[in-house]
């Protein structure tokens, strides 16, 4: 989507002066003036797209950021989603930099978007009905995804949709998240009539991002029978299905092509324009890869979602062997991440550099000895080459951020993302923000939590997990239903951005991030035990929250990470300075 994606400087930035200056020149907008046809309206449109390009350090997308507050992932410790995730270990204190940036960013975009919504009405004779329509739901959709974003992290927030003069700004006050919400569903509702069932330019906003949304909302506040509703409307629809190839959908190919129109939407990097790139890839590949620099790495939590091919939890599976955990396992943990044993292949030149890029590198991935074993392009076999960054046990090494280093990772790393047909450090591949999966799965947990279990909700899970082959269920149990799609949503979209928001609905914020964070085991032939996962039907169990205490000593333990979350870190802390200018605002509980 050429001209809504570009981090544009807008020709429509509107300046105050005085005096003299005051006469608006002839050949730049004003504030009065602009909006005043559908191509200024377009423009301005273009505006509010770019507020929602959330991204930092490289381009990498946000969103992937705030997954690493969560269970599933370890960041490198100096970032500040690590210093999120470690709670008062961290400690996580008013002013980290990621929780100001999501108030920030988040109330930009709903600034641009509500002052696009107020001055296209001065155009709106000059545009046809349609496309003036259209142009509003847009917006409006985006405006209710920042606002989304905010209640999940904030809780309650202040709510205007209208723009602001100067001395407003402080003087608002908060709205509860609930009547924000269900205030969002008529918004989305209206975009929905007008929207694109399929946008002609990829990147815009349509029919199934706005019921998408209204459905997160919904399951937010814990309103089911509305985010059944919308996510039945897109169901029914039948404009969208699953691509039958996982692993294409983190592929610029593979969502070129959207098979399936499963890719709902997604943050884009458009080919043609050289600027716009993620480091993304980059910082999931492991030290050993030359010219990598990786932080931000799976954890032991996340590789223990993954059942084994019989659709059994590690614990419950007879097919678990621990001294081969990759064995009998859900496809989607291989597509998901690297283990050690797996084979990576990365692109980090953009011309050969033999013997070992040709652009491509291949190596097989090791932690346990003090060698890579990299690919030579010449021989065409694998070389052993000495000096292993990954080396779990090398406490001299220069790379103490690697995938086992004290300040890095576990043993494991990701692949989703990762494409070898692109050059990493410009990767284009837009970065998922929804996909048709996370409504099959909504419809099925909305109908679960209203206890209107029929064949429609295991159909729906089932279609999800019978892509990665595994076996279909046929339970019926509400709690044993809700412990499955909780698992499926873990598992599913893993580094995808939804796992904090879930977390945080589900209410176990305390019980699932707190402990010591583990990882592969030190020595392959000193085996750590199978974890607990508490008694049957507690907590524990049912959220698949692994104990390795019985076997802590034997798995890597990045720093000896242990995370101290309490009540108030189930939302994150107003920014001082929104405080300090606004004497209306509250900061949130226990902060």
């Amino acid at each position: 989507m050429k001209k809504y994606i570009y981090l544009l400087s807008l020709a429509f930035t509107l300046i105050s002066c005085e005096d003299f200056l005051n006469r608006q020149p002839l050949d730049t907008p004003s504030s009065v003036t602009f909006y005043s046809n559908e191509a200024e309206i377009k423009i301005g449109l273009t505006g509010v797209y770019n507020a929602s390009f959330w991204n930092s350090r490289g381009s990498v997308p946000d969103l992937k950021r705030v997954e690493a507050t969560t269970d599933l992932i370890i960041s490198r410790k100096s970032d500040p989603e690590a210093i999120i995730a470690m709670g008062n270990s961290g400690p996580f204190v008013i002013g980290n930099t990621m929780s100001d940036w999501g108030w920030t960013q988040a109330y930009k975009l709903v600034s641009r978007a509500n002052d696009f919504l107020e001055g296209m009405k001065r155009g709106e004779s000059l545009t046809s009905k349609a496309s003036f329509a259209r142009m509003r739901g847009e917006a409006l959709t985006l405006r209710a995804w920042a606002y989304l974003n905010l209640i999940t992290w904030y809780g309650d927030v202040i709510f205007y949709t209208k723009p602001l003069q100067p001395s407003e700004f402080e003087t608002q006050v908060t709205t509860g998240r609930e009547t924000i919400a269900k205030a969002l569903y008529k918004d989305l509702d209206e975009a929905y009539a007008s929207l694109d069932l399929n946008p002609a330019d990829r990147g815009r906003i349509n029919k199934a991002f706005a019921m998408g949304i209204k459905a997160r909302l919904a399951m937010l506040i814990k309103d089911y029978a509305t985010a059944l509703d919308a996510t039945n409307s897109v169901i029914t629809g039948g404009n969208h299905g699953l691509n039958p190839n996982y692993q294409a959908l983190f592929t610029l190919a593979g969502q070129t092509t959207n098979n399936g129109k499963e890719v709902i939407a997604a943050m884009m990097f458009p080919a043609e324009n050289p600027n716009i790139v993620s480091w993304q890839v980059v910082g999931y590949t492991p030290r050993q890869t030359l010219g990598a620099q990786s932080n931000n790495f799976p954890t032991q939590a996340c590789v223990d979602k993954f059942e084994c091919t019989d659709g059994l939890r590690i614990d419950e599976s007879p097919l678990y062997d621990p001294a081969n955990p990759s064995r009998n396992r859900d496809k989607r943990l291989r597509w998901t991440l690297y283990m050690p044993g797996d084979t990576i292949e990365v692109r980090m030149v953009k011309a050969q550099s033999l013997p070992y890029q040709n652009p491509n590198q291949r190596f097989i991935y090791n932690i346990h000895t003090d060698q890579v074993f990299r690919y030579n392009w010449n021989t065409l076999k694998y070389d052993v080459v000495n000096g292993n960054p990954d080396f779990v046990t090398s406490a001299s090494s220069v790379w103490q951020y690697g995938s086992t280093g004290a300040v890095g990772g576990v043993g494991y790393v990701w692949r989703k993302y990762n494409d070898p047909d692109q050059y990493a450090w410009e990767l284009k591949t837009p970065f998922i923000l929804m996909r048709y999966a996370e409504i099959l799965l909504t419809y099925a947990e909305a109908k679960i939590e209203l206890n209107q279990i029929d064949a429609t909700v295991i159909d729906a899970i089932n279609a999800v997990r019978r892509r990665s082959g595994q076996p279909n269920i046929i339970l019926s149990n509400q709690t044993k239903l809700r412990q499955l799609v909780r698992r499926e949503r873990a598992v599913e979209f893993a580094t995808e951005g939804l796992r904090l928001f879930d977390i945080r609905r589900w209410g176990i914020v305390e019980q699932i991030l707190n402990g010591p964070i583990a990882g592969a085991a030190i020595n392959p032939a000193d085996v750590p035990s199978i974890p607990s996962f508490g008694a049957k039907g507690s907590v524990q169990d049912l959220n698949d929250i692994p104990d390795y205490s019985s076997s802590i000593s034997k798995r890597i333990k990045s720093r000896n990470e242990t995370r101290t979350n309490t009540a108030k870190h189930t939302l994150w802390p107003i920014p001082q300075g929104e405080l300090d200018k606004n004497k209306n605002l509250k900061q949130n509980p226990n902060w």
